[in-house]
């Protein structure tokens, strides 16, 4: 089994790197290929909305992107793990999940139907509603992508970095382990 983790923070020793690193870890106890993709490290350039990509999956644009896609088709589990800005994923997630139409063909049917995804969230805020709007977006994408939602950890209140919950840590591994 394949996995790969969307990582849309900004920081890679903040807060969202430890519930992705306990998923990561117990995917990776049970056997799984994970490979985790920094997307702030990369170059991911905007929609542009010209639907060149539906005919054959392939966008007009050359960035990063393309590896991401290939890492996508070939997982079993897609991950995406992300602080939560202004009730959203970060721009670096947000930026993959926009690009994500090349996931369609000519009569919008998804090339990645049936595969399982989870989102990792994390926020400053301590109202767990703070993700209401971002899990919306993510159960809506998943559902026209054919993507089964298999988990979600959300970590309210990490204002400071290294202060996730543990409950939120091994909810993290808990979810990891349900999927193998």
């Amino acid at each position: 089994m394949k996995a790969v983790i969307l990582f849309g923070s900004p920081r890679k020793d903040g807060n969202t790197i430890q519930l992705s690193d306990a998923f990561s870890q117990k995917l990776k106890e049970k056997g799984c290929d994970v490979r985790t993709i920094y997307l702030n490290d990369l170059n991911i350039r905007p929609c542009q909305g010209c639907l060149t990509c539906l005919p054959k999956g392939v966008c007009r644009i050359n960035d990063d992107m393309k590896d991401i896609r290939k890492y996508i088709s070939e997982s079993d589990i897609i991950v995406y793990a992300t602080p939560v800005y202004w009730f959203a994923p970060s721009s670096q997630l947000k930026l993959v999940i926009d690009r994500s139409i090349a996931f369609f063909d000519t009569e919008y049917n998804s090339r990645i139907k049936g595969k399982k995804a989870v989102t990792i969230m994390t926020c400053g805020n301590e109202n767990d509603d703070t993700f209401s709007p971002s899990k919306d977006m993510f159960k809506r994408t998943f559902d026209l992508l054919g993507i089964s939602y298999a988990g979600n950890v959300e970590a309210a209140g990490c204002k400071e970095k290294g202060v996730v919950n543990k409950e939120s840590v091994e909810r993290a591994a808990q979810i990891a382990e349900s999927l193998v």
